[in-house]
């Protein structure tokens, strides 16, 4: 297999300089964005080439959508599945699942599609080579992340096309080594209900409600707008019918805001939290439930035509129908409150803010986190469809080290071109 190269003739870089094409880009993606969130955006994006690589998904697409790259080991309907189609390493996370048992797995579909799997595990790479630490003083260990992190997403592959169970089973403490086991250890015993009651509420006259104004991630929410979102509550409650409760859960909402800086993605899309009292005896009665507005995912104009046509059977134009159908296929339980609102700003998914939510950080980003990333990433493209372990593991094992191959080549080179449209990006924009 040659080395990738990122192809600077293909359509429709060729109609520009590629610095120029991407500023453009930029601006016509985030056109819409009121102009403080567009503000914002753009100065977390010039932080650093990771985080303006998480701020320009639709550029990734733009740039592999459409490729041919893919039909070696796929490229059809056997391996055309459910994807996060925003992976990177910062949308693996921990949190409780709905058994209470805390686990580490894919935590952000907003961006999913029907797709081949080739895509995740191709953005996770850059995304381990533009994060790693040490990266930039030892080039090599960049090389090694993304090996280690397409090696375990081999073997997992392997294990699961051999033992269909492996699929549905957890990736918690007792199935996570090194960094990742002091990382899953360390948040169970620092996180929980009261810390996350602590860090968002407060108790006043009225019982217990939002920080307000003192949290700068919180803002007041309109009268209006408050209305209407009880209300919507409402109907999602008597749609709600959480595993493993027969009857709709019934609640209370204390008190609702509006979210802010919650990702470089998702900067100005509309964002509520609600703080709700569950009519349930037990020890924890509160909740926070996020209400996220969901829009075309980024890659939309980049698919193959049968990739669209297959998301639209699906979902028809429902982007929290898309985000949810995603959601239940790729993760093992799906959480207990993962609903959809309808509002007049379009459409939102409802679903828990776990008291555990918690990210690796990058500084302990090593080969063996990297490793157990690929693994786990494996088992839920597993879990999205039965026949997909059976199909992947045909197409790969034929020539595993050219597999390998690609996928280092193209994590370093698409991220070295990172490299070079964020420089372009901070001296312009």
């Amino acid at each position: 297999m040659e080395t990738f190269t990122l192809n600077e003739d293909s359509s429709p870089r060729a109609v520009k300089p590629r610095p120029a094409w991407v500023r453009e880009q930029i601006r016509h993606f985030n056109r819409k964005l009121e102009p403080r969130f567009r503000e914002k955006k753009f100065t977390l994006m010039s932080q650093s080439p990771f985080s303006f690589f998480r701020g320009t998904n639709h550029l990734f697409w733009a740039d592999f959508g459409n490729g041919s790259l893919l039909d070696a080991y796929g490229g059809g309907k056997g391996t055309r599945i459910w994807i996060s189609g925003d992976l990177h390493c910062d949308n693996f996370g921990c949190f409780t699942d709905p058994t209470g048992r805390l686990v580490y797995d894919v935590n952000d579909f907003d961006e999913s599609v029907m797709a081949d799997y080739q895509f995740d595990l191709w953005r996770l790479g850059v995304s381990l080579v533009l994060a790693g630490p040490q990266n930039k003083k030892n080039p090599k260990n960049a090389a090694r992340l993304a090996e280690s992190c397409v090696k375990g997403y081999w073997c997992e592959l392997k294990s699961c096309r051999w033992y269909d169970n492996l699929r549905n089973s957890p990736w918690d403490e007792e199935q996570s080594s090194q960094s990742l086991r002091h990382f899953l250890a360390h948040s169970r015993k620092h996180l929980g209900f009261p810390t996350l009651l602590e860090r968002w509420t407060k108790t006043g006259k009225e019982g217990l409600r939002f920080k307000l104004p003192s949290n700068p991630d919180l803002e007041v929410v309109p009268k209006e707008t408050a209305k209407k979102l009880e209300k919507g509550l409402v109907r999602y409650a008597q749609e709600l019918r959480p595993w493993p409760m027969e009857k709709p859960r019934v609640f209370e909402v204390q008190d609702l805001a509006r979210r802010l800086n919650a990702g470089i993605g998702s900067e100005g899309l509309r964002r509520y939290y609600a703080l709700v009292r569950v009519k349930e005896n037990g020890a924890d009665p509160y909740r926070i439930l996020d209400i996220k507005q969901q829009v075309e995912p980024s890659a939309w104009n980049y698919l193959s035509k049968k990739s669209r046509r297959k998301t639209r059977e699906l979902c028809g134009d429902n982007q929290a129908l898309r985000v949810d159908l995603a959601n239940r296929a790729l993760t093992r339980h799906p959480d207990p409150w993962l609903g959809q609102l309808e509002l007049k700003e379009g459409d939102f998914t409802v679903r828990e803010r776990s008291p555990f939510k918690d990210r690796l950080p990058l500084e302990l980003l090593d080969d063996s986190s990297a490793y157990q990333m690929g693994a786990v990433l494996a088992r839920a493209h597993c879990r999205a469809k039965d026949s997909f372990a059976k199909k992947a593991f045909d197409n790969i094992r034929g020539n595993k080290s050219a597999f390998r191959k690609l996928m280092v080549d193209i994590s370093l080179a698409y991220a070295a071109q990172v490299e070079s449209d964020f420089q372009g990006f901070r001296e312009k924009v």
